[in-house]
């Protein structure tokens, strides 16, 4: 058995919205859709070396609930469909509006967890990786006259998650996460 492990920092949209992307993963990709549910990865992924059990993140942990609630709840502003290479397989994914408050959230969980291996950072949602370049290209065509891509979805930010895959690990699982500040009303009434 393998020691080395990956983790990652994401965004994890909840409730209806959630279920509808995860429908469109499973009918496109369901191996992808199986390994981890529909999230923007906001810092990772990371490699490490060891057994992949969430003792080895401790450390980590403890700095993200150092950092819980001073990072403001956010929303996720998803819409279009995109596709990154390679050509033979594409990655197809919806995108994600770099918002200053998602932004603010990376740069925090860089700060704790250290510098990334994405230099250009392009937040998106993975709908499908393992479709033949023809597949692919028939799935964004569809997916282009769709609300997918012609509107503006909203899934609501409260909580990051931490997430942890060894090489013998069916899928990712949650070993810690992150609650977010909420934005609370100063339209108090006083008497």
């Amino acid at each position: 058995m393998s020691s080395d492990y990956r983790i990652f920092v994401g965004a994890f949209p909840q409730g209806e919205i959630a279920t509808r992307i995860q429908a469109v993963r499973e009918r496109l990709d369901p191996k992808t859709a199986r390994i981890t549910a529909p999230h923007v990865t906001l810092a990772g992924t990371y490699w490490r070396s060891g057994p992949p059990v969430p003792e080895n993140e401790a450390a980590l942990i403890g700095r993200l609930q150092a950092i819980q609630g001073q990072i403001p709840a956010f929303p996720l502003l998803l819409g279009e469909v995109h596709t990154f290479p390679p050509a033979g397989r594409p990655v197809i994914y919806l995108g994600v509006q770099s918002t200053p408050q998602m932004q603010a959230a990376r740069a925090a969980l860089l700060e704790v967890a250290g510098t990334d291996k994405h230099a250009r950072f392009v937040p998106h949602l993975t709908l499908a990786m393992r479709l033949t370049a023809d597949q692919a290209l028939a799935v964004v065509e569809e997916l282009r006259t769709s609300e997918w891509h012609n509107g503006l979805l909203v899934a609501p930010i409260g909580e990051l998650w931490l997430m942890q895959r060894g090489p013998d690990d069916p899928a990712w699982r949650r070993i810690g996460s992150v609650k977010l500040l909420k934005e609370t009303s100063d339209a108090t009434l006083t008497d």
